[in-house]
């Protein structure tokens, strides 16, 4: 039968749990700023109540758990986004990082030194024997093969700091890996008893959102409250048991698990993009840039070698042929073996000796210019469509592109093309940005801490808590009032 004790029973239920939930506002309260945290409520429910043949009598309250107020669903969309700004971030650094290394428009960049280099032409064209004029020519022809030596070289340092920046990224990614693999384990033990270990599970979730900027990862709630983390369907953590990945360097860059020689697929994130850039992007640069410098030595190399110095025979008169006649000099302009932008140089013949460049195509006519303008006017179409003519069917092989293309328009579509690929990569930055702002407001509206709200739930609480010392009081004094009567 309900007496005085339960009355005490009850109110001493009230304080208690109260307190806790009082104590849990405290804590939210403290870690409002807290990044990651996530807001815990104090589950109050009816304690177990006493039962009589014709009644049930309440006994006060328990605190069931103290729960954290977190939604996966909204987890899922952040992670998500998250994942594909970083991607974007990282793909308008690199693609930026190749724009600043072309630095076009300027008076270093490829197209100005193209321009000189085709103006010396014209100016050896207008004084075929010159010497400064050939001197100019050999200059802005070693500065071409300098810019694009330049390319090649500083895209290949690029290359090579964004694989050590791939592995460093990857290296993370293990660690955190193993991280969520033993928070798996110890949340496993804290929540035997079936409450929540809120700040373990905050931690985890924390690793999660870096595991998928970093890497794209997939993340998924078991119902024993582990967390699994996985590439589509190929697993990184499962469990307390976490694998280890690797990056592989050969032909492409991959990824893939230590011990397994298949490489992962669907991996995003800022490694996703650094390998994209790895496999795509910098081959695809760098064979513009070799496409560019072999039409160039292979065209120029066409017209000088069938040319003839001032003195005639640049190589000392032996270029009869019994059956042609006289061939030209035969001296390249460009070394024959460097065709790319890595290699391509001045010819031994032309470094050593200005005056072995030729202006004319007819021996022993000093006034000649016929090649030092055909040589000018490589530098558009019309002598483009000129030099096809001239090399026949070896044109397409040798230069590489149409005769409808003069080198300023490859050289103008492969800058050109890059500028739209960074800007459009700098608008897709910006949604992503935009749509992973406003997934963290939506997930900060349900597990983040409102003060306001907290204020007036720690309020309600109080006054609970003060009417439950009251009821103590009451008891107190009717146990007084008892004692008095006897």
């Amino acid at each position: 039968m309900p007496n005085i004790g339960s009355i005490l029973s009850s109110a001493r239920s009230a304080i208690s749990a109260h307190q806790v939930a009082m104590q849990t506002i405290t804590q939210n309260i403290a870690n409002a700023e807290t990044p990651g945290y996530s807001r815990q409520r104090a589950e109050l429910v009816p304690a177990n109540p006493q039962r009589f043949p014709m009644y049930t009598v309440g006994t006060g309250v328990a605190v069931a758990d103290v729960a954290r107020l977190r939604n996966q669903f909204l987890d899922v969309s952040y992670r998500r986004e998250a994942g594909r700004s970083e991607a974007y971030n990282v793909r308008t650094d690199l693609l930026g990082e190749i724009e600043s290394l072309l630095n076009e428009p300027s008076e270093t960049g490829l197209a100005s030194t193209m321009d000189r280099f085709w103006s010396s032409w014209d100016d050896l064209a207008n004084n075929p024997t010159n010497p400064t004029a050939q001197g100019v020519v050999r200059l802005r022809g070693e500065q071409v093969a300098y810019t694009l030596n330049g390319y090649d070289e500083r895209l290949t340092e690029l290359s090579n700091r964004t694989r050590a920046h791939l592995t460093g990224i990857i290296t993370e990614v293990n660690t955190l890996g193993s991280q969520v693999a033993t928070l798996n384990r110890q949340i496993t033990a804290a929540e035997a008893g079936g409450q929540q270990s809120p700040d373990l599970r905050d931690t985890r979730d924390r690793i999660a959102d870096q595991l998928s900027k970093l890497a794209g990862v997939q993340v998924q709630m078991q119902a024993n409250g582990t967390m699994s983390v996985h590439f589509g369907s190929m697993m990184l953590v499962d469990a307390a048991n976490a694998r280890t990945l690797e990056v592989r360097n050969g032909t492409t860059t991959t990824i893939g698990y230590v011990g397994d020689p298949d490489p992962l697929h669907g991996i995003g994130g800022q490694a996703g993009e650094m390998m994209s850039f790895l496999n795509t992007d910098a081959p695809a640069l760098r064979a513009r840039l070799d496409s560019f410098a072999r039409g160039l030595v292979n065209g120029v190399n066409e017209y000088h070698a069938s040319g003839w110095t001032a003195a005639g025979d640049a190589l000392g008169g032996s270029n009869w042929n019994t059956a042609l006649g006289p061939t030209g000099s035969r001296i390249n302009f460009f070394d024959a073996a460097g065709t790319s932008a890595a290699t391509i140089r001045i010819s031994a013949e032309v470094a050593a000796d200005a005056s072995v460049i030729a202006a004319g195509d007819v021996q022993n006519a000093p006034g000649n210019n016929t090649l030092a303008l055909a040589m000018g006017a490589l530098r558009d179409d019309v002598g483009m469509a000129a030099l096809q003519t001239r090399m026949g069917a070896s044109f397409g092989t040798l230069i590489g592109f149409g005769a409808a293309e003069s080198f300023a328009d490859h050289y103008t579509s492969t800058v050109t093309g890059l500028g739209v690929k960074a800007s459009d990569a700098k608008s897709q930055y910006t949604v992503f940005e935009t749509l992973t702002a406003q997934a963290d407001n939506r997930r900060s509206s349900e597990n983040g801490v409102s003060l306001d709200e907290e204020l007036t739930l720690m309020l309600r609480h109080q006054q609970a808590y003060t009417a439950a010392t009251r009821l103590v009081r009451v008891a107190d004094e009717m146990a007084q009032s008892i004692l008095n009567m006897v």
